[in-house]
């Protein structure tokens, strides 16, 4: 039996995609001519065009009229989507929308971009819906998928899009060793990568050696074209030109200088809004997408905005300003910081725009991990007791935090493992009594019960200095390591000052961010931040960094997690010979009884298990382990909100409580706000 995957929401949108269809045809040339039959057309006379079901923008028919673009019925595929969200209502065209950023590589405008993704989240990440692919079918046991594209969909470009071009990213990028991309995961099914082929120019399909039942979720998953690590898409006409295979090019360095979009303005997209001038470093400017596959419930081709003009801040104090001065009409990313919320508030009036404050998302943040594979082999040891973890735990007074750093908002003090938010939370008791246990797990403070964990995990203050030592009497540093300019750097200090209190010598490390992460990704850290907190993917087995410590980036077994990424690719087993932080990259194989090992085996049972009730019996089983065993990093607070800078000029826009679940403005995985809050139906009122 073969079932076709469709939420209610897609059904409601391709019923009336179906309506609209009915119509057009009925009203077509090829239709039955009427009994009177019309004149015929004088000589020279100009013969009007028959009126487009579509509405388009102004911009856009001037250039129809001029010749310069097809008419929006050939711009648009035979099925578009539709959107139809519950607090947005028909907007109107035009206008330029003003952003900024302090990503001088512009990449966090990704984020805005959802429509590269051939499926989609809906109800906030807890179901998934159509997207480029109108539709999805999957076998019974989930080893094979169909996608079923929109039939005339175009790149910005107006060349057609079609299943090659996702089969040129996977076999000609993915799969080709010389290329600098890293294999997804997901792709991976009974030790074997997943294979593509072309039922024809709008069907995919997808067979995998294993059962692969969360395929749909994995591919909702990230913002695609080029960012994150779902089914994505290249313009296989444009990127040819650059490929050693199909060029006269000896290597990938103009390839892969080429292929991001937000980089190159020639690169064509399937986004609302396609880069039209690149100001490196200072602006990049985007115009409507001509040939953008969506349209509005009264079949309006999106977006509505013309123009998108994105502005590069060098610090936060340089953006703050930006929007106090009413610079900017709309802000989400790069993430704001919640200790400047007094001053966006008290400016909202002269900045004309409104402070919304959307949810995180995330079990506890900010994060802070762990370093389970710590070189120093008795630091390691002490790092891994358990007693030793939760003696820091109970050692941070957390509500201090929140009322001095987060003015007090938030949810519940927290340790949670991944999201509130995720979907094994909200629809099974089971699953929300495991994750309110670890959201409990050790957070009260005591520093009393901490001191006497310490002592536990034989760290003393041995020779009567005041601080605790290891058991061998070397002295005991915990390096608290942040990026430098953190907006948790305060957090930070406070966590010291309460470690402090209860005996190990704290101090707060703020380095630069990439010296960060090569200390991160080389596994030599001590405990450092995760900003966004601990929100991981809308399904606990999608993305696992923090529930397995999945991949280079795991977030408290980095080098377990390198390993796990290694397993089944030809890269298994590099650098074997040397010591474990030392290969390139560096990795290290758990023992059978590591719980991160424990972990990850049940998590390979769980994502190749069709059925979905068994399927969340082995991740409770993960979960179980973490409120045994854990915590393995340690959160501050749950939900913790983010603000978001929105214009007053800018409509169709959620408050908190119309987002469901509150919102997800943490992760890059779930795409916000281009996911759920769909910035294409985004319109302004005021087009000065």
């Amino acid at each position: 039996m073969i079932e076709r995957k469709m939420s209610r929401r897609s059904f409601l949108q391709l019923s009336a995609i179906a309506a609209a269809g009915t119509i057009a045809a009925a009203c077509s040339p090829s239709a039955p001519a009427p009994e009177a039959e019309s004149p015929p057309a004088v000589q020279g006379e100009e013969v009007a065009t028959p009126a487009s079901q579509y509405g388009e923008a102004p911009m856009l028919a001037d250039m129809v009229k001029a010749g310069e673009l097809p008419p929006v019925d050939e711009r648009l595929p035979v099925d578009p989507m539709v959107l139809d969200l519950p607090w947005s209502d028909v907007g109107h065209y035009g206008g330029t929308m003003r952003k900024a950023t302090t990503s001088s590589s512009f990449s966090d405008q990704t984020q805005f971009m959802y429509a590269h993704s051939s499926l989609h989240w809906t109800e906030g990440g807890q179901e998934v819906g159509p997207g480029l692919a109108k539709a999805w079918e999957v076998n019974d046991d989930a080893t094979i998928w169909t996608l079923y594209y929109r039939e005339g969909t175009r790149w910005s470009d107006g060349e057609p899009f079609t299943v090659d071009d996702v089969i040129f990213w996977w076999e000609d990028m993915i799969l080709n060793d010389e290329h600098p991309s890293s294999r997804p995961s997901w792709t991976m099914s009974g030790d074997a990568p997943m294979q593509l082929s072309k039922v024809d120019d709008y069907t995919l399909s997808i067979q995998f050696a294993g059962p692969s039942p969360i395929t749909d979720i994995e591919i909702a998953a990230w913002a695609g074209g080029g960012i994150g690590t779902g089914l994505d898409a290249q313009p296989r006409h444009y990127m040819e030109q650059f490929h050693p295979d199909y060029s006269d090019a000896e290597d990938f360095a103009a390839f892969t200088e080429k292929q991001e979009w937000w980089t190159n303005p020639e690169h064509p997209v399937l986004n609302a809004w396609r880069p039209v001038r690149l100001e490196a470093g200072q602006r990049l400017v985007m115009e409507r997408n001509p040939y953008y596959y969506m349209v509005d419930t009264a079949d309006n081709q999106l977006p509505y905005v013309d123009t998108v003009d994105v502005s590069f801040a060098e610090n936060n104090e340089i953006l703050n300003l930006k929007i106090i001065n009413g610079e900017i009409d709309f802000m989400a990313h790069p993430n704001l910081s919640l200790r400047d919320i007094a001053i966006y508030k008290d400016n909202e009036e002269e900045g004309n725009y409104r402070l919304e404050l959307w949810d995180n998302g995330a079990g506890g943040a900010p994060a802070w991990g762990i370093n389970w594979n710590y070189p120093e082999p008795e630091k390691q040891s002490i790092y891994r007791k358990v007693e030793f973890r939760r003696a820091l735990s109970h050692g941070i007074d957390r509500e201090r935090i929140r009322k001095l750093t987060f003015f007090g908002l938030g949810g519940p003090a927290s340790t949670a493992v991944d999201s509130i938010n995720s979907r094994q939370y909200h629809s099974s008791p089971r699953g929300k009594e495991l994750l309110d246990q670890l959201l409990n797990l050790a957070v009260e403070h005591d520093p009393d019960k901490a001191a006497g964990l310490l002592d536990e995990a034989g760290v003393t203050d041995q020779n009567g200095d005041g601080w605790r030592q290891l058991p061998s009497g070397e002295p005991l540093e915990i390096w608290i390591q942040i990026n430098a300019g953190s907006p948790f750097t305060e957090s930070a200090e406070l966590m010291k000052e309460d470690w402090r209190a209860i005996g190990p010598d704290a101090r707060v490390d703020a380095m630069p961010g990439a010296q960060l992460g090569q200390i991160f990704l080389g596994g030599t850290y001590d405990i450092r931040v995760f900003g966004g907190g601990a929100p991981g993917s809308a399904d606990l087995l999608s993305f696992p960094v923090f529930l397995t410590s999945f991949g280079p980036s795991g977030r408290w077994a980095p080098l377990y997690g390198a390993w796990m990424s290694l397993e089944g690719t030809p890269r298994e087993g590099i650098d074997a010979d040397k010591p474990a932080h030392d290969r390139q990259p560096p990795w290290d194989e758990p023992a059978p009884d590591d719980p991160a090992y424990r972990m990850w085996q049940l998590h390979k049972q769980a994502r190749s298990e069709p059925d979905r009730q068994k399927r969340d019996e082995l991740v409770y089983e993960i979960l179980q382990i973490h409120v045994d065993e854990g915590p393995f990093w340690l959160g501050i607070i749950a939900d913790l909100p983010r603000p978001a800078i929105i214009g007053n000029r800018v409509k169709n826009t959620p408050t908190r409580d119309q987002l469901p679940l509150g919102g997800w403005l943490g992760p890059w995985v779930v795409a916000y706000p281009g996911a759920i809050t769909y910035p294409e139906q985004y319109y302004l009122d005021d087009m000065s």
